[in-house]
């Protein structure tokens, strides 16, 4: 082994040596031309004058040389012939000795420190804790997403016709949630409802009776496009005057679909409604319903259904509206749904608000939903 790093030492010494002699023959080589160079161009530069030699030429021009004596009189310097093979050659000798050193330097080896068993066993437990490294990643991943906050959804439940049916209201109001119950303005005990209903989380607001364009019996208080002005005032602030005491929010349509297409007529509402501090919840029974525009004119807080859950009374149909209104709200953010106090609209509920919290959805009042809309508005 000695000797081997004794044989290499020496190449590399001998290598170096040529490198170095033949990089001083080059610059010698340079140096020379360099030389001959500067020689040959003082030789044809041309002689020049001062101004003070031109000012006095004729005074002094018999006593300077001619300018013949004066070339004359400089040493010349033969051009050096450069042997352009010398120095490839040179050139070619030092690449090929870098390449001998180079090649030296490439067959040496580091040999391995301590025995083979030792280094397998490092190479193992390198390979362990790689395949063990995927694992503690995820998990790492996994816990980091548990702490991260959802992006919450948020649903509304409206229940119009509270008050007709007894039964139903009943069923509706022992939903302990925070449902927003519609009452109808001409509803059975109404004080004893109400009351129930905001025991159970409820929020009030009052369903409003208004002209539908289909025939239908009417109740006695139904506002229509026919009424003065003065005349649907004053019936809608005595409809208003039922729900003193129950914290009011706000109303919604019951039909109308021949009302809310009338602005003119719809104007008349909005006015006490802004009056009030009330919101207009727009059941939209008709698509050219004219809230929206009214509603923003007077400056009064509005918001429009997007389901309808029961216009069948069937539990399967129920649920499937519900997921549609599901669905809505993971679009948007949130989604109103109106639905009706019905007995198989009251078992779909009751089965549904306890998958609520699994899904990530949060039921809230219907005047919150409209403050949130309304601030990012």
């Amino acid at each position: 082994m000695k000797k081997k790093e004794e044989i290499k030492i020496k190449a590399k010494s001998s290598l170096m040596f040529k490198i170095i002699l033949s990089a001083v023959v080059l610059l010698g080589v340079l140096l020379v031309l360099f030389l001959g160079k500067i020689f040959v161009d003082a030789k044809n530069m041309p002689a020049q004058k001062s101004t003070a030699v031109v000012v006095m030429e004729e005074d002094v021009k018999a006593e300077l040389p001619s300018a013949q004596q004066t070339e004359e009189s400089l040493p010349v310097v033969p051009e050096a012939d450069i042997d352009e093979e010398i120095i490839s050659e040179v050139l070619q000798d030092m690449a090929d000795e870098a390449e001998d050193l180079a090649q030296i330097e490439a067959e040496e080896t580091i040999e391995p420190v301590g025995e083979p068993d030792a280094q397998e066993t490092v190479q193992e437990n390198v390979e362990k804790f790689q395949e063990k490294e995927p694992a503690q990643e995820e998990i790492s991943q996994s816990e980091t997403e548990a702490l991260l906050p959802k992006t919450q959804k948020y649903v509304v439940i409206v229940i119009d016709d509270m008050g007709i049916s007894p039964q139903h209201t009943r069923e509706i109001i022992s939903i302990e949630a925070p449902l927003t119950s519609s009452f109808l303005t001409y509803g059975k005990d109404l004080d004893t409802f109400c009351e129930g209903a905001k025991l159970a989380g409820h929020e009030i607001i009052m369903h409003t009776p208004m002209e539908p364009k289909v025939e239908a019996d009417l109740a006695p208080d139904t506002l229509k496009i026919s009424m003065s002005d003065e005349e649907i005032r004053e019936s809608f602030l005595n409809m208003l005057s039922k729900f003193e005491g129950f914290d009011l929010k706000g109303i919604n349509n019951h039909m109308g679909s021949r009302f809310t297409e009338s602005a003119a007529k719809l104007d008349v509402v909005m006015n006490v409604l802004k009056e009030k501090g009330l919101f207009f919840l727009d059941s939209k029974t008709s698509q050219y319903s004219q809230g929206f525009q009214v509603a923003q004119m007077e400056g009064v807080q509005y918001i429009e259904r997007d389901v309808f859950l029961d216009n069948e009374n069937d539990y399967e149909y129920v649920m499937e509206q519900l997921k549609e209104t599901e669905e809505i709200a993971a679009k948007q953010g949130y989604a109103v749904a109106i639905g009706h106090a019905k007995s198989e609209t009251y078992k779909a509920l009751k089965d549904w608000v306890q998958t609520l919290e699994e899904k990530g959805l949060k039921l809230v009042h219907l005047s919150e939903m409209i403050e949130q809309q309304n601030k990012k508005n």
